[in-house]
C-alpha cells in the first residue's frame, strides 16, 4: 500500500472544494451586479473582468482545479475518482451559504448528501493503492493496449457527440436558447446539461493526462535522471494536450455557469468527470488488474451509490422549482433567471469579449448559427 495516497486524497478534496468555492464567487457577483442594474436602470454593468468578486472566483476556481493535480502524486486516479463528487456537495454548501440557495440539511436533502459521502467513502475504500511511474518506452507500450484505445475511443466520441448536440440546439435557436419553443423544452434542458458534461469530459481526460504526465516525470527521472525527463519528447506532448483541455474546461464551465443553473451545471460536471477518471484508471492505467474480489464489489457499489445520490439530489433541487411553478411562481430559480437576465443584457461590445466573441471556442450570446457554440 502506498503510505501517502491519503496525501493525495486530501488535497483532492480541498481542489474540490476551492472550485466550488469560486463557482459561486462568480455567480454571486453576476447576480449582485445584476440587483444593482434592475434598481438603476442607468447602470451599466461592468465587464466580468472588472468585477474584483468575479475575477476572484475564476482565479480561485482556476488554483484549485490545477492544486488537484498534486494529488496525483500521491494516488492513483481510481482512487480519487470518487472524490470529484464532493465537487457537488461543497457547491450545495457555498450556493446555501454564499447565494442563499435552499438547501435542506436535515431532510432529503441531508440524507442523499450522507448518501454521496458514504458511496465516496466506499469507492477510497475498496481502490487500489496503487500508483505508476513509467518510462517513455513503457508508456508507449501502454498506449498500444486495447484498453487504452478503448478509453481514447469512448472519451472522444463522448466529447465530439456533446459538442455536436450544443452546436446544432444553438444553430437551431439561432443562438438564443431562450427562442427554444416551450413544447421542446427537452432541448433546453439537453444544452444546459450539455456544458457541465462536456466540462466534466474535458475534466476527467484532463486527470488522465496529468497522471500521465507525472508517471512519465517519475518513470523518466528513475530511468535517466533529469536528464531523462528534460529530453522525452511524448513529455512534452501530452503536457501541451493536457494544457489545451484544461482550458477548454474552464471556457466551458464559466459559460455553463451564466447560462444555466449551477445545480445542473455542476452536478452534471461531477458525475461526467467522476466517470472518465474513472474509466481512465481503470482502463487507461488498467487498474483493474490491481482489484481485489471484495474492493472491486465495493469500490463498484460505492462508485454507483454516489453517482445516483448526485443524480437524486440534482433532483431534488429541481423539483423545488417545480413546486414554485405549481403555486403560480416561476419555476425556475431566481438566481438563474437573474443569470439569465444578465447574459441577456449584454450589450455588442461585451458579445464581442474573447470568450464570446467570433473568434472564441465557445460563444455563448449574440452569436450565429454559423459560429461555433
Amino acid at each position: 500500500m502506498e503510505p501517502l495516497w491519503f496525501v493525495g486524497v486530501a488535497i483532492y478534496i480541498g481542489g474540490t472544494m476551492g472550485e466550488s468555492l469560486g463557482a459561486n464567487l462568480q455567480r454571486g457577483s453576476l447576480m449582485r451586479e445584476q440587483l444593482k442594474a434592475e434598481e438603476d436602470p442607468l447602470y451599466e454593468m461592468p465587464s466580468k473582468r472588472d468585477q474584483p468578486m468575479w475575477l476572484t472566483g475564476f482565479i480561485v476556481f482556476v488554483l484549485a482545479g490545477i492544486s488537484k493535480s498534486l494529488a496525483l502524486f500521491f494516488a492513483s486516479q481510481t482512487m480519487l475518482a470518487p472524490l470529484q463528487l464532493f465537487l457537488f456537495l461543497f457547491n450545495a454548501i457555498f450556493a446555501n451559504v454564499l447565494n442563499q440557495e435552499p438547501f435542506n440539511w436535515f431532510g432529503l436533502d441531508g440524507l442523499a448528501t450522507f448518501l454521496v459521502m458514504t458511496g465516496v467513502v466506499m469507492g477510497v475504500w475498496g481502490a487500489p493503492k496503487v500508483n505508476h511511474q513509467y518510462s517513455d518506452e513503457q508508456m508507449i507500450e501502454l498506449m498500444s493496449h486495447s484498453s487504452f484505445i478503448s478509453f481514447s475511443s469512448v472519451a472522444s466520441f463522448f466529447i465530439i457527440a456533446l459538442y455536436s448536440a450544443k452546436y446544432f440546439i444553438l444553430s437551431y435557436c439561432d443562438g438564443h436558447p431562450q427562442n427554444i419553443p416551450q413544447e421542446k423544452g427537452y432541448l433546453r434542458t439537453i444544452l444546459n446539461m450539455s456544458y457541465g458534461s462536456l466540462a466534466g469530459a474535458f475534466g476527467g481526460v484532463n486527470v488522465t493526462l496529468t497522471k500521465t504526465v507525472f508517471a512519465l516525470m517519475v518513470g523518466q527521472y528513475q530511468e535517466d535522471g533529469l536528464r531523462g525527463v528534460i529530453y522525452s519528447p511524448l513529455c512534452y506532448i501530452v503536457t501541451s494536450i493536457l494544457i489545451s483541455t484544461y482550458i477548454l474546461q474552464v471556457i466551458v464551465t464559466v459559460n455553463g455557469l451564466e447560462v444555466a443553473s449551477a445545480i445542473i451545471v455542476i452536478s452534471a460536471q461531477a458525475v461526467t468527470e467522476e466517470v472518465v477518471v474513472t474509466l481512465g484508471g481503470i482502463l487507461y492505467f488498467e487498474d483493474y488488474m490491481y482489484f481485489t474480489v471484495v474492493g472491486w464489489g465495493i469500490f463498484m457499489a460505492g462508485t454507483f451509490l454516489a453517482i445516483v445520490s448526485v443524480i437524486f439530489l440534482s433532483h431534488l433541487r429541481l423539483h423545488a422549482g417545480d413546486e414554485k411553478a405549481l403555486d403560480g411562481e416561476e419555476s425556475t430559480p431566481l438566481f438563474t433567471r437573474r443569470i439569465n437576465a444578465a447574459t441577456d443584457s449584454l450589450s455588442p461590445t461585451n458579445s464581442l469579449s474573447p470568450r464570446n466573441g467570433p473568434n472564441g471556442l465557445f460563444p455563448m450570446n449574440g452569436h450565429s448559427a454559423g459560429e461555433l457554440p
